[in-house]
């Protein structure tokens, strides 16, 4: 029994698989909301391109086949302000933008330039020496002077672009932390940041606190960003910035890095929208949602709630429903019976909102209470099948057999009848929760219960597709759990159902 719960365990994990690529298959098919014609004519065009990748909506769903990097975009850039056309704005701010890990493809592809382009090109630059902080760098901004500029820089610091380099002076600065060493990867600007983003650790302490503040300082100063972490932060507020920077990553680690060899054939996958998502789940305890907390944490507190709630009426319905099942059968044709049938049918009937408004009309609030509502709802459908089950059970041989031999009937309806009619209603509970999850979610809302219910409903409204996979992983685990608390349950309820598995370990 415990080899099979555990052979069942092992399946949950490609069960989750399954479940994450065909919920996101279907979520990638609702309407996109930057195609809402109210928020494109509110938005700048580049606000809303920031908008699409960050929610990877500019990518494919689960292949992308010419997974762009940063040699791609540079020579991009190079392509566009050689030409001098209209996208040479553009392509200026792009150089700009991939700054020092730009560099190498850059530099190197300017004496195969015309004069007039090259200049245009190196004087593009300026911002980058600038940022950099290069001795004269007002000279890689004049196109008289910025070749000569740049030809001399590449001369005498290529060598230091390379990535055995950059990871020394990462080392090296996380060990001793000084002036010279901040310096020292500010001069490599965005080539530096793959390294200074995978030494970013959520801090434990204030040595570590220090750490990150340095490493975040250095990837806001050579992206221009805004996010730092304060001198007097707390270790809370600084894990949530070092959060922040990795989901940034995320999303934009194929603008700085070359994608080459295995690692292009790794980018297939990952630079897709399930790729980031999956990637974002796996290492950032499933990211954040649209409104920046963290999923894991806001699931782990309200999680319990709607478990409780689900749980809890399956139980409560199932204890009323059996019994009630189990009367039903043993009366059937008579009063008895068609009052049940009535009574659930009525439980059955009425929507599980208005018994919700009902209850909070009458002042009663809470988790219990939330519990009762929906177990009502659920009462029927155990007690038909309980009923079905058992009366099924009641015309088989070895009931009329037992009922033969001298048992009473009471003995033969609950030790023969319902040991077998009991199977198909545990069946049938472990598919309960998944199901009964739309209406928890009602109650949760009516009663005003800190469940999952309220942030999914407005998930699903805003297309946070970070919370509403979430949800569906939860969900799945949930019901694969269910399976097999299921199959344990029928071992309790008929020992002879274990036998088959012991005989398979024995001729095995």
């Amino acid at each position: 029994m415990l080899r099979h719960a555990l052979r069942r365990l092992l399946w949950t994990l490609p069960t989750l698989v399954g479940i994450s690529v065909i919920a996101f298959l279907v979520l990638s098919f609702v309407p996109d909301p930057t195609d809402d014609p109210a928020l494109r004519a509110r938005l700048h065009p580049a606000e809303l391109s920031h908008l699409r990748r960050q929610r990877a909506l500019d990518l494919p769903r689960f292949l992308n086949v010419a997974p762009r990097d940063v040699r791609q975009r540079a020579a991009q850039a190079v392509a566009a302000l050689a030409d001098g056309g209209g996208e040479a704005a553009g392509a200026r701010a792009e150089l700009v933008r991939l700054g020092g890990a730009a560099l190498p493809y850059v530099l190197p592809a300017l004496d195969a330039l015309a004069p007039d382009p090259r200049a245009r090109v190196a004087a593009a630059l300026g911002p980058v020496a600038v940022r950099m902080e290069l001795r004269r760098a007002e000279d890689a901004g004049d196109p008289t002077t910025a070749v000569p500029f740049w030809t001399r820089f590449w001369d005498d610091r290529g060598v230091e672009f390379r990535a055995a380099a950059v990871r020394s002076a990462v080392q090296r600065l996380a060990r001793y932390g000084t002036a010279t060493r901040v310096a020292e990867l500010t001069e490599l600007d965005t080539f530096a940041l793959d390294d200074v983003i995978t030494a970013l650790e959520a801090p434990h302490d204030v040595a570590s606190g220090e750490r990150a503040r340095v490493l975040v300082d250095i990837a806001a100063h050579v992206t221009g960003s805004a996010d730092r972490i304060a001198p007097d932060a707390s270790l809370t507020d600084a894990g949530a910035c070092v959060q922040r920077w990795r989901q940034w990553w995320t999303i934009y680690r194929s603008d700085f890095v070359v994608l080459a060899g295995p690692a292009r054939g790794a980018a297939m996958l990952t630079e897709t929208r399930y790729g980031k998502w999956a990637l974002t789940a796996v290492t950032q305890r499933l990211g954040v949602d649209n409104q920046g907390r963290p999923v894991a944490s806001e699931l782990a507190r309200r999680v319990p709630v709607t478990v409780a709630l689900v749980f809890g009426a399956i139980v409560l319905a199932y204890a009323l429903g059996i019994p009630l099942g189990v009367l039903s059968a043993a009366s059937r044709g008579r009063k008895t019976d068609l009052i049940i049938a009535t009574s659930v049918l009525v439980c059955y009937a009425v929507p599980t909102a208005v018994l919700a408004v009902l209850v909070a009309g009458r002042g009663a609030h809470g988790l219990f209470a939330g519990m009762l509502v929906l177990a009502v709802g659920l009462v029927a459908v155990p007690t038909r099948q309980q009923r079905s089950a058992v009366a099924w059970a009641m015309s088989q041989d070895w009931v009329r057999a037992a009922l033969a031999r001298g048992n009473s009937r009471p003995r033969a309806l609950l030790v023969h009848a319902l040991r077998n009619g009991l199977l198909p209603v545990l069946t049938l509970a472990s598919l309960e929760p998944p199901m009964a999850l739309g209406g928890a979610f009602v109650i949760e809302h009516v009663l005003g219960l800190p469940g999952v219910g309220d942030p999914t409903i407005a998930a699903v409204h805003g297309r946070d597709v970070a919370w509403l996979m979430a949800v569906a992983l939860v969900a799945g685990a949930f019901a694969a759990l269910g399976v097999i608390v299921a199959d344990l349950a029928y071992v309790l309820a008929d020992p002879r159902l274990a036998r088959p598995n012991f005989n398979r370990k024995r001729s095995a």
